[in-house]
């Protein structure tokens, strides 16, 4: 199992270069300043802290979660959504822009040890204070879990027998997958498919757009698709989620990331792990579902469920 966490050290460079990819457009720059999703309820002067996010749905709720929550407490604290993905957020947490970042523990393990042998969620989080730099700390873990997952159509489990990763070794030859574009560098993408479970594809197609690669994988362009496991998407269409007998893909329970210095902050701390215990799998799809089929905002939405916890 250590060949799947070294494929990723290959991917770092195109990692890079992806991203340079996306750099483009008009949009404002994501690590420029602060907004204002979570105000201040007192000033905070040095305690002022910035939660980030990355550039995706479930991500920003969280981060809106955790800000609300500490503004609730009389810590000044405000957000920076979409940065990009790990390699770009981690940088912006690394250099002070911001002090919080919502994580998942299996991804990030893989990200700081490529040859991790942990496999179970304990294992994972036992390993990770070790490996993450000294400047960051781990907040804790919620049960709440969204974990990486492949997808077919279930008329395409019928049709080829696919019920699993495993399964795939015998149709990849004439399949298409769809995912995220950071997936082509992941341990558990393209690669790790063929290394791991000898499915050698025929194609990787990236998508930005998880709407677009549904439609895709639904109109039969593409076969497999990954998605995250809370995306409403997934029970919508009825795909059917293929099995991981390897665990080539970790447990990924949501959990903070803190620059150490706010890590010592037991207001911010309290108000975080208030969130993290109240969060639950269940929970965090529905919040996803009402900002992507409801088109409701993402701040919208993490006051409603805090208020409904009495967190705020």
């Amino acid at each position: 199992m250590n060949l799947r966490r070294n494929l990723a050290v290959a991917g770092v460079s195109l990692a890079s270069l992806l991203l340079a990819a996306c750099g483009g457009g008009g949009g404002a720059d994501p690590l420029a300043a602060p907004s204002s999703a979570a105000s201040s309820a007192a000033s905070g002067g040095s305690e002022a802290v910035v939660v980030g996010s990355a550039a995706f749905t479930e991500s920003t709720i969280v981060a809106e979660l955790y800000a609300q929550a500490i503004s609730a407490k009389g810590v000044e604290a405000s957000t920076k959504l979409n940065i990009g993905s790990r390699e770009v957020y981690l940088k912006a947490l690394e250099d002070g822009s911001i002090s919080i970042v919502p994580e998942y523990t299996g991804n990030l393990l893989l990200n700081y040890d490529k040859k991790a042998a942990a496999t179970t969620a304990e294992e994972v989080e036992q390993a990770l204070p070790e490996a993450l730099p000294a400047d960051f700390k781990l907040g804790t873990p919620s049960a709440a879990v969204d974990q990486d997952v492949y997808v077919v159509t279930k008329e395409y489990s019928d049709a080829n027998g696919v019920k699993s990763l495993a399964d795939l070794k015998k149709v990849a030859g004439d399949a298409v997958l769809g995912g995220p574009s950071e997936l082509a560098t992941r341990a558990y993408g393209p690669e790790g498919l063929e290394q791991v479970y000898g499915a050698k594809l025929k194609q990787f197609k990236p998508y930005d757009s998880g709407a677009v690669r549904a439609r895709d994988l639904n109109d039969g362009k593409i076969q497999i698709g990954e998605f995250f496991s809370t995306e409403s998407v997934i029970p919508d269409n009825g795909y059917v989620v293929l099995e991981d007998p390897q665990a080539m893909i970790l447990p990924q329970n949501v959990v903070p990331l803190y620059r150490a210095e706010v890590a010592s902050n037991t207001a911010v701390t309290g108000a975080v792990d208030a969130v993290q215990q109240a969060l639950t799998t269940e929970e965090l799809t529905a919040l996803n579902k009402k900002v992507d089929v409801d088109k409701s905002d993402a701040d919208d939405v993490a006051k409603e469920w805090l208020t409904s916890k009495g967190l705020v």
